[in-house]
């Protein structure tokens, strides 16, 4: 029997808790030496004394390591595991919570990213070269595409990507289908709105008729006054075009201003030994 262990003192609950049962499952085998466990698991006694220690969350491997020694299910320890990085990660955001709505009512980008985060994050915060193997191998899901997904910068642009980040994330099958409706609405929202962007739409519209602007209107329930939205394009549009023939008919001012400056020769400074005068040439 070894020496015994110190108590366990942390701010992180779910490490507490993964230290306590990593303790227990050594105490179930008779309480071996950490030398004894080292033997059967294939690593340095230390490896293990620090995994159960309690002060840091643990690597996953040591923590497999030490389950593996002690007979115990590498299943729990893993989900043991990912408890304790996910309050490590959200004690190190200092109180800054993560706000993202339930996975069924995700409507767009903003909402997709958050819980594309937040999901990240409960899988353990993997490390970009573990995400690209969990996914599938080179190509699937490159680094700097991970790495712009878990830090929302961007979206998993196709489904056969964003399945490849699911997998990354260790997501089960069974829960997927209800990530891909998520996936899919956030793109139906973005494109009605592209499709909604007046500064596209309006010379667009306007050739296609109203008829079909009816067409658009019953399809997408956002476009509910389509009497009004066909008043704004014409407006929109007649003050397109009388911006383009006030531009048509306006010198270019810039270009005679630019020629009239730099005409002449300029000296920067007067010249000393050693020194060599700045001359900017003429434009043509």
């Amino acid at each position: 029997m070894g020496r015994p262990e110190k108590s366990i003192v942390t701010e992180n609950r779910a490490l507490k808790k993964l230290a306590t049962w990593l303790r227990d499952q050594r105490r179930r085998i008779g309480q071996p030496s950490y030398r004894q466990l080292a033997e059967r698991a294939g690593c340095h006694p230390t490896r293990l004394q620090r995994a159960a220690a309690g002060t840091h969350v643990p690597p996953l491997s040591a923590v497999l390591a030490y389950a593996h020694s002690c007979d115990a299910s590498p299943e729990e320890a893993k989900l043991l595991w990912k408890r304790a990085r996910h309050e490590h990660t959200q004690l190190t955001r200092k109180g800054i919570g993560l706000v993202a709505p339930r996975l069924g009512l995700v409507r767009d980008f903003a909402d997709l990213s958050a819980v594309l985060q937040v999901l990240y994050e409960k899988a353990g915060s993997p490390t970009l070269r573990t995400m690209e193997e969990r996914a599938g191998g080179y190509g699937a899901l490159p680094r700097s595409t991970a790495h712009r997904i878990v830090t929302r910068q961007t979206v998993p642009h196709s489904l056969k990507q964003f399945q490849a980040f699911l997998r990354a994330c260790e997501v089960p099958a069974e829960e997927q289908s209800e990530w891909e409706a998520a996936w899919s609405r956030a793109w139906r929202h973005e494109k009605q709105d592209k499709l909604l962007d007046s500064e596209v739409f309006p010379s667009r519209w306007l050739a296609y008729g109203e008829s079909n602007l009816r067409d658009f209107q019953a399809s997408y329930p956002r476009s509910r006054d389509t009497d009004l939205i066909m008043r704004q394009l014409h407006q929109q549009e007649s003050e397109m075009e009388e911006t383009r023939s006030q531009y048509e008919r306006k010198p270019d001012r810039v270009l005679q201003n630019l020629q009239r400056q730099t005409s002449t020769e300029r000296h920067v400074r007067t010249p000393r030994r050693g020194h060599h005068v700045l001359r900017l040439p003429s434009v043509m």
